[in-house]
């Protein structure tokens, strides 16, 4: 790789030759590439630069088998299994983290087993298939997708955990169990903490697929760094860092545990008090949208886009309209049917000289009955949407206000919450805007919907 590079700059017109306090930019002819790789080779070693060729292929290699001889005895895949049909639903992957047999993997591997534990039971095997380990969910943390397993009479070694993150450009190796293929190693690079991740997420360019889910990822010493957790494709993958699964395991350590659920619950409200008082102390500035106004990103984890309608290809006599939309990059799984925790902040202009007041009208009605909560689930998680409306006025425009809130059935105090405003004292224009906040409590959403309509975006 390097022999490549180093060649192919040697046919470059143009070579950049760094000396001592300055660069001299030289142009060149290059006739024989052997001399110029021999000349560059001179500089280097002129400037104390000590270089060599190496095989880097080769090493990642030898380093991938080493980490997995090292680890992979520690390692297991997991089957949540229908106990009547006596048969996997799912798979995943997990590591032994304590010589009493107990385990790490993600929360949604094991989710079902969680939801519905008569239902559904856990096993743990490897490769041969030889030995069943059967496994209790003993901690969970939904909000960073982590569970901890107990198994009786396991004499697998524990991994070393990490105290310390690794650089940016590290090599990485992910293992686990992709499509019930057996173990398999995954080699990467460590790009660091997403940047606008709502819940701590290691950036991993490189290949994780189902089934890797809840394995771990090793830095070049054989030390957990992470633990696979999803893909967007494209070698673009993440990894919940290990000090969640640190900071999980001294909390499974200090007295007993409430119920998985209640433990649920709460961790939930945290993190939706942990977002919104994030949101609240944040930066409430305002940009323009068509005639209106609309919030600019008010925190690191809520990113806005936004869209107009293109009147050149879109010749028709529909409103013109422009949207802004700033939301959280993920939701929280909470089962096969729910998801929640997500956060989203609309807002939508509207404008017309070619339709009459009435026709106007209509489109306006039909675009701010479409705004949907972000987030998922049936009757059987949410209750029914309760909503007040209102004509309030802000800043000389009429407008419509609602609010709407939904409880969870079996997570008592917490709801989504939904608003919507738009104003009605305008023949062709209208401005809309929406959030949801999915998730939360009733003190929580009053102290957002007051900052929110401070915020004056009109």
């Amino acid at each position: 790789m390097c022999c490549f590079s180093l060649w192919q700059l040697c046919y470059r017109l143009r070579l950049r030759t760094i000396t001592t306090g300055k660069a001299l930019l030289t142009t060149l002819t290059i006739t024989n590439p052997l001399r110029c790789l021999n000349r560059i080779g001179q500089s280097l070693m002129a400037l104390g630069v000590i270089w060599a060729i190496q095989p880097a292929f080769a090493l990642s290699a030898t380093d991938a088998r080493s980490t997995f001889e090292r680890t992979h005895n520690a390692i297991y895949q997991v089957r949540v299994m229908d106990t009547a049909a006596n048969n996997k639903t799912s798979t995943g992957s997990a590591f032994v983290i304590a010589d009493s047999g107990l385990m790490a993997t993600n929360y949604h591997v094991v989710a079902n087993a969680v939801q519905t534990p008569d239902k559904y039971r856990i096993e743990l095997l490897q490769d041969d298939e030889a030995t069943i380990h059967l496994a209790t969910v003993v901690n969970i943390d939904v909000v960073n997708d982590l569970a901890l397993l107990q198994v009786q009479n396991s004499t697998a070694p524990a991994l070393d955990l990490a105290n310390t993150a690794s650089l940016q450009g590290d090599t990485v190796y992910a293992i686990g169990y992709p499509y019930d293929l057996g173990v398999t190693v995954v080699p990467g690079t460590y790009n660091g903490l997403a940047p606008h991740s709502a819940s701590e997420r290691v950036h991993f360019t490189g290949s994780l697929n189902p089934g890797m889910s809840g394995g771990p990822a090793f830095n070049a010493a054989g030390e957990v760094i992470g633990i696979n957790v999803a893909s967007a494709g494209n070698q673009i993958s993440f990894l919940v860092p290990v000090a969640r699964l640190q900071a999980l395991l001294n909390a499974a350590t200090t007295g007993p545990q409430p119920s998985l659920k209640d433990v649920m619950r709460q961790q939930l409200m945290h993190n939706s008090a942990r977002m919104i008082n994030e949101m609240l102390a944040g930066d409430w500035q305002l940009v323009p949208l068509g005639r209106a106004k609309a919030l600019d990103e008010i925190t690191g984890f809520l990113r806005c886009w936004g869209d107009s309608k293109n009147q050149q290809e879109q010749q028709d006599n529909k409103p013109f309209w422009a949207q802004r939309s700033c939301q959280t990059d993920h939701n929280i799984f909470v089962s096969q049917s729910l998801e929640t925790g997500k956060i989203e902040i609309q807002f939508y202009w509207l404008e017309t000289d070619s339709l009459t007041s009435a026709q106007f009208y209509e489109h306006y009605q039909q675009v701010f009955s479409s705004f949907q909560p972000g987030n998922s689930g049936r009757e059987e998680d949410l209750g029914r949407w309760s909503c007040d409306s209102a004509f309030v006025t802000v800043e000389a425009e009429i407008t419509k206000t609602i609010l709407c809130a939904r409880g969870y059935d079996n997570m008592p105090d917490l709801y989504d919450v939904l608003f919507l405003q738009g104003n009605v004292s305008r023949e062709r224009e209208a401005h809309m805007i929406h959030y949801t906040l999915a998730g939360t409590t009733r003190e929580l959403a009053e102290k957002f919907t007051r900052r929110f309509i401070q915020a004056g975006a009109w």
